[in-house]
């Protein structure tokens, strides 16, 4: 019989399934700030066309590996035993024995004293209530403490939202008093305001490139990082159009601050870990109608369309914004531009940050 050597054996098939687990791996990566958008949407499009399990492999060898939970191995439990999660629970069983110590020494006391009057039972009942509500919340099952969880998260979402819509209506009473008279309308007014728009680049790409999930966690982590430049700056969120940001300020300069402020955070997350969506941001100011929470006028519109005009990463801003900004802030002349659904062309700059 001859030793020759064996001829090569063909790798395994990859499945559909053995593909969407390395995608949603690679998706995963992303979310993390491992790969960025472009690397995603290239080992994504090779996942799909990968064949074989080796093919695969190797669009993930060079990632961290999944963290994996230990395994729990736990002992069967002995017949007809029915197990009490509190008597198992270290801090309950800290807190029984000490209750029942103290309780006992109490009762000793009382003895030693005469054994009138069956004083320890106060202390007892008092500390027995605290003692039964431990035992009760340590029982209670995983389901019940993720529903608690839960609700705390959003009770501390309305907390914010409250606040939000306090501080909003403070700056309204101080800024533009209500008119009086019989055909006054009290929460419409008229003022000077600086209208900035903020647009993530690419959000339907990213959706489809992150997952559902994935893209949520990053437009949450875009919406924070935005509202706390507006607030650094004294300005604030109006509303929301799909995945753009309409906040308003009173000054120029605090607007293309907190603009600046904005594009240099997201440089150093995508510096940092690799990935931070890019945004284009345009601003405006003129005179615009206050109603209630909204700003109405050609102002907001316009601010849209230099939102559109700029390029990612790019603050854009009109000529009536860059002639308030003081010599500190650097433009760049970006000519003469005709914008969609404006009726004359309007000179644009960009801001150098």
């Amino acid at each position: 019989m001859g030793t020759g050597s064996l001829p090569d054996l063909p790798a395994k098939r990859a499945s559909d399934d053995d593909r969407q687990q390395v995608i949603t791996r690679l998706r995963d990566a992303a979310g993390n700030g491992v790969l960025d958008l472009d690397e995603l949407e290239e080992r994504i499009g090779a996942a799909y066309g990968a064949k074989t399990l080796p093919e695969l492999a190797d669009l993930t060898a060079d990632l961290p590996a999944p963290r994996a939970e230990p395994p729990v191995v736990a002992p069967p439990p002995p017949a007809r035993e029915k197990k009490i999660p509190a008597l198992a629970n270290a801090g309950f069983q800290h807190h029984l024995t000490v209750y029942v110590m103290t309780i006992g020494m109490l009762i000793g006391i009382w003895l030693l004293t005469g054994a009138g009057h069956f004083w320890p039972f106060y202390p007892a009942a008092g500390w027995g209530i605290g003692l039964g509500s431990h035992f009760m919340a340590v029982n209670r099952s995983p389901s019940d403490r993720e529903v608690d969880r839960r609700r705390q998260q959003e009770l501390r979402r309305a907390e914010r939202h409250a606040d939000h819509t306090r501080r909003r209506a403070e700056r309204r009473e101080v800024a533009s008093p209500s008119p009086v008279g019989p055909a006054a309308e009290p929460n419409r007014s008229t003022r000077f305001v600086v209208a900035m728009f903020v647009d993530v680049v690419g959000s339907t790409g990213l959706n489809e490139a992150l997952g559902d999930d994935g893209w949520v966690r990053v437009r949450d982590r875009v919406r924070s990082l935005l509202g706390e430049c507006f607030d650094r700056e004294g300005g604030y969120e109006v509303n929301t159009a799909g995945d753009g940001v309409l906040a308003r300020f009173d000054d120029p300069g605090r607007a293309v601050s907190a603009a600046i402020e904005i594009q240099r955070r997201l440089a150093a997350q995508r510096s940092e870990t690799g990935f931070a969506p890019s945004v284009r941001i345009g601003v405006h100011s003129g005179d615009v109608v206050q109603d209630g929470d909204d700003l109405i006028g050609s102002v907001v519109n316009l601010a849209s369309r230099v939102t559109s005009a700029a390029e990612p990463d790019q603050i854009m801003v009109t000529e009536h914004v860059a002639d308030h900004l003081e010599k500190a802030f650097v433009t760049e002349d970006r000519g003469i531009h005709s914008l969609k659904g404006v009726s004359r062309p309007r000179h644009l700059l960009a801001v150098r940050w």
